[in-house]
């Protein structure tokens, strides 16, 4: 199946769920992405800013400042590139052009220094392959961190399809959680949270 075609039949379910629904699927994407990162020893952590159609990263970037760790997220400086700038919870943002939120004062964080990325999706399959939205930011980027960086995608269940051509420039993540799985480069397992953890 072609790119194209991939991107319009993700785009019309995504479309089709409510928004009682699609409250519901982000936290369950928040609760297993927690218990996931919660087993982790890392420091730095890139996660982007949700659109209101992507899987919603407000719960996981509260969670990660309660934590104690230093948070980063895009930036975008001109057509093709993307740095990552760092997030402070009482800093400003603004939104680029694209509507998405960014710091309006930029400390550029540099790549090598992130331990995990956590980014955003348009379809992915059950080999860790992505498509995004075309512009191909998250591919160039993904290119210059360390290669010791988790690379992490989250997405809703429904947004796996049987298989993502793969091209030279396209990046394959380590992990991708959703609200039904997590799935790595070794296997594919239901997602657990302990309800007495109210962070």
């Amino acid at each position: 199946m072609q790119k194209k075609k991939i991107r319009k039949i993700i785009g019309i379910r995504r479309r089709l769920i409510s928004n009682f629904q699609k409250l519901h699927l982000d936290i369950l994407v928040y609760l297993n992405l927690k218990k996931f990162l919660s087993k982790l020893n890392f420091n730095t952590v890139f996660v982007y800013m949700s659109l209101p159609y992507e899987v919603d990263t407000s719960r996981i970037i509260n969670y990660l400042s309660v934590k104690g760790k230093r948070i980063c997220v895009p930036k975008i400086v001109d057509k093709i590139r993307m740095i990552a700038g760092e997030y402070r919870k009482d800093g400003k943002l603004k939104r680029n052009r694209f509507g998405i939120l960014e710091p309006k004062e930029t400390i550029e964080v540099n790549p090598s220094d992130i331990d995990v990325c956590i980014i955003p999706l348009l379809a992915f399959d059950q080999n860790l392959n992505r498509i995004g939205f075309g512009k191909g930011y998250y591919d160039r980027f993904l290119k210059e961190v360390g290669p010791s960086c988790l690379k992490v995608g989250v997405a809703y269940h429904f947004q796996k399809v049987p298989k993502i051509p793969s091209e030279r420039h396209d990046v394959k993540l380590d992990v991708i959680v959703t609200d039904r799985f997590i799935l790595t480069r070794e296997n594919k397992y239901r997602g657990e949270y302990n309800e007495k953890d109210t962070t």
